[in-house]
């Protein structure tokens, strides 16, 4: 049940950043084609936590799929952001203190946990369907 909850919270977490890398309200996302495939990923995600809650370890896999999606996403973005935020550490302007500086890294370590939670669950797990 840990589980599930886990991959539902990344799942939603990543959908507010991906849904405003969609609607270019995003400055760090990526182009065009790969917040779609974000959506396709978060979308598979959820159908896991859905199928989690009935079937079991078999959700994993779904999972798994749907945060490789999800990385298309965010690996070059946080490749943006993380450039921006070493830039604006060399020139002083980045305060550790703000609430904003972490925020946007929430939703990737979210992600990062469920997939690798459903990389030992899925397909590092046994079988027991």
């Amino acid at each position: 049940m840990a589980d599930i909850i886990l991959y539902i919270l990344a799942a939603v977490s990543c959908a507010v950043q991906v849904y405003q890398g969609v609607t270019h309200g995003l400055w760090w996302a990526p182009p065009d084609p790969l917040p779609m495939a974000g959506l396709a990923g978060i979308l598979l995600m959820l159908l896991g936590s859905a199928w989690g809650a009935v079937k079991g370890s078999s959700a994993a896999w779904f999972v798994f799929v749907g945060a490789i999606f999800c990385w298309a996403f965010y690996v070059p973005g946080l490749g943006n952001l993380l450039g921006s935020m070493r830039q604006s550490l060399m020139e002083g302007r980045l305060n550790f203190g703000a609430l904003d500086v972490y925020l946007p890294l929430l939703p990737p370590i979210l992600l990062l946990i469920a997939t690798i939670k459903a990389f030992l669950v899925g397909p590092l797990g046994k079988a027991s369907d």
